[in-house]
């Protein structure tokens, strides 16, 4: 039975790749801060399933998730980077002058997006076997990063992440990769961009290629980043 730890599983693209690799003999440890969320989420899930609640914008919650990690498990088949800050509970942080964004707001969206992902990794990379995988998944801005500056930023340091680590970790046989999709019809998607709903891929069809990365049939693809939005091909040995 794999162990796989995803961040950001309450709900969207995490909560459908929690869906999708539940299918198969997995451990599957899910963490947000939402704990109602992601009781019924794991409840709804089939095999085995714990939830962590772990708030990822502060060190405090980063070592908390690490710690009680290490409490039960002492091996991490899979990782799957999901978290990351681009709406609050009223709006999302789009169309916003980067002066204008908060100094908080730039702080925890940096440490969700990339800070955490790093410590994370950091803190597991020990215990992760030949084969295991790392997945990351960032986002695709077809018109740069103006109105996003925080949550852009996050997003391609990720991806710089990925293909440095991905080097790093040949020797370990590690293989990390990122999906990064434009437009995922998510909840909060429909409810902040409804005019764009038509452009948006489904949560499913990011989680069938992640699942397809952490599966054996991803032994030889590392250090790539994976565009995924409406009407483009999935990526070559990936089938829907």
């Amino acid at each position: 039975m794999k162990t796989v730890l995803i961040t950001g599983a309450s709900s969207g693209i995490g909560s459908a790749i929690a869906g999708e690799l539940s299918k198969d003999d997995t451990q599957l440890i899910l963490t947000a801060t939402n704990s109602e969320k992601l009781a019924k989420l794991a409840s709804s899930l089939k095999g085995k399933t714990e939830i962590i609640i772990a708030d990822l914008s502060t060190k405090e919650g980063i070592n908390s998730l690490i710690q009680k990690f290490y409490e039960n498990h002492a091996a991490l088949d899979n990782f799957v980077n999901v978290a990351g800050i681009w709406h609050s509970d009223t709006k999302a942080l789009a169309d916003i002058r980067y002066e204008d964004f908060d100094q908080q707001t730039v702080i925890d969206t940096l440490n969700v997006g990339t800070l955490a992902p790093m410590l994370l990794v950091h803190a597991f990379i020990s215990i992760m076997k030949a084969k295991s995988k790392i997945i990351n998944i960032s986002g695709t801005f077809e018109n740069g990063g103006k109105g996003w500056l925080p949550y852009y930023v996050s997003k391609r340091a990720i991806e710089d992440l990925t293909i440095g680590l991905a080097e790093e970790l040949k020797e370990k046989d590690i293989q990390v990769n990122c999906v990064s999709p434009s437009d995922v019809a998510t909840e909060q998607y429909k409810k902040y961009f409804p005019q764009y709903i038509n452009d948006a891929v489904e949560p499913e069809v990011i989680a069938k290629q992640v699942a397809y990365l952490c599966s054996s049939k991803a032994d030889s693809i590392t250090g790539k980043v994976f565009v995924v939005k409406k009407g483009k091909e999935p990526y070559e040995g990936f089938h829907t």
